[in-house]
């Protein structure tokens, strides 16, 4: 779709600071934003708190920008040009196809590894405004179709129909960095990102079935229950628009109920959004434990981990996975503590079923991989285009075991 010049102008005024203003410090205010927002959530940061983080007033944070949505849009410009920087190096060093992809890649580990790059785009895009949205959207469909090129100028045994699916997985890893990260050192990081993306453009992914079908669409259906239409309702609304601008009165229309009737089921907003995630991150355990109850070797457990995971992902919950990712910040910390707590439950299954079938790997690493495979199947389940694939629940499940036991590519 063609962007009016009127709206490409819009986005440029806000990302770009005043003359005379001193591009210094506005970079300073910017990064120590990013921090901010990337640490506690766009919505949870205040302008005077932007300010004490580089020693101004919030006030004079006004001189440098119109407000924070000016540097979140300038937080985000500052991204895309790191990427698009990152590419021309990689194509003017490179000699090969293939040294150019790999430069491409080492550059992307070194930012996401050293600089935590990734969150910001992933979690704070919903607070664009439309027009600004859909031109970050265009330069991340340009990555995606840079690194598609680069994967099948260095293997033309690659067709292009695969390649859409390597390169987004391949950027999937990078900007899922955050949550791969635990504990690891950014030098052993970088090393993991490394192996995973060796194990995804090295992955034989299978042809689709010709009778395969792209991811069914759930049946829209109200549940019977009220309680039950009100955590239905919540989660379409929140997966779609984000938790801080869904209204209470929004989630009690999307519902069919008067407000009044809903708070007889509810207490408020947060509460939902609770109710929302609880429901996904313990059915989640349930399912993989019914699962797991008919595993009886490691490769076993691996494989009804993977399948079990894809088919949530793909199917009516996977939305959840998406919400968790970018509002559980939006919760107390209390209860952020006990969500958490849950997750890694089910990644120890993970890490148990990986370090079961590599004992060479430290329980860190497989940690690592294992968030990189939940991450990477999300983002895939969670990308329209990518969900009419045919044949995509087979594909994620041949991906995610190359991810998951990549061994012989992570050097000790």
């Amino acid at each position: 779709m063609a962007r009016s010049t009127a709206a490409h102008t819009d986005v440029e005024d806000v990302a770009t600071p005043s003359p005379g203003r001193g591009s210094a410090r506005t970079e300073q205010i910017a990064r120590a934003a990013a921090n901010l927002f990337q640490e506690l959530g766009y919505q949870n940061v205040s302008i005077d708190q932007i300010g004490a983080a580089v020693g101004l007033t919030g006030p004079a944070v006004y001189r440098h920008f119109k407000g924070k949505h000016g540097i979140l849009v300038h937080a985000l410009m500052s991204q895309v040009r790191l990427v698009d920087e990152l590419n021309a190096r990689a194509d003017q060093n490179g000699s090969t196809a293939q040294e150019q992809l790999d430069l491409f890649l080492e550059g992307l580990a070194d930012l996401t590894a050293n600089g935590d790059e990734a969150t910001l785009w992933r979690r704070e895009q919903r607070h664009l405004e439309p027009a600004e949205r859909e031109q970050f959207r265009g330069h991340f469909a340009a990555n995606q179709h840079r690194i598609a090129a680069k994967i099948r100028a260095a293997n033309p045994a690659i067709d292009a129909h695969k390649a859409e699916l390597l390169g987004f997985a391949v950027l999937a890893v990078y900007s899922n960095t955050p949550d791969i990260r635990g504990s690891l050192s950014a030098e052993r990081l970088m090393e993991i990102q490394s192996a995973l993306a060796k194990s995804i453009l090295g992955c034989n992914l299978p042809a689709p079935d010709p009778d395969a079908g792209s991811a069914p669409r759930p049946v829209p259906r109200q549940p019977a229950g009220r309680r039950e239409r009100i955590i239905d309702a919540s989660a379409k609304l929140f997966d779609e628009r984000g938790f801080y601008d869904v209204r209470i009165d929004d989630i009690a229309k999307a519902s069919e109920m008067s407000v009044a009737t809903l708070y007889q089921h509810v207490t408020g907003k947060a509460q939902v959004l609770r109710a929302v995630l609880e429901r996904g991150a313990e059915g989640l355990l349930y399912v993989t434990a019914d699962a797991l109850a008919l595993a009886t070797t490691p490769d076993e457990v691996l494989d009804a981990l993977i399948r079990t995971y894809v088919r949530q992902a793909l199917g009516i919950h996977g939305r959840i996975m998406h919400i968790l990712s970018t509002d559980l910040l939006y919760l107390s910390d209390e209860e952020q503590s006990a969500l958490r707590e849950t997750q890694r439950e089910y990644v120890a299954e993970w890490i148990a079923a990986i370090c079961a079938l590599s004992d060479e790997l430290a329980t860190s690493d497989a940690r690592a991989l294992a968030q990189a495979v939940i991450g990477v199947v999300t983002d895939v389940a969670q990308t329209p285009q990518l969900r009419e694939r045919p044949g995509l629940a087979g594909e994620l499940t041949v991906l995610a075991r190359a991810m998951a036991l990549p061994p012989s590519r992570v050097p000790k």
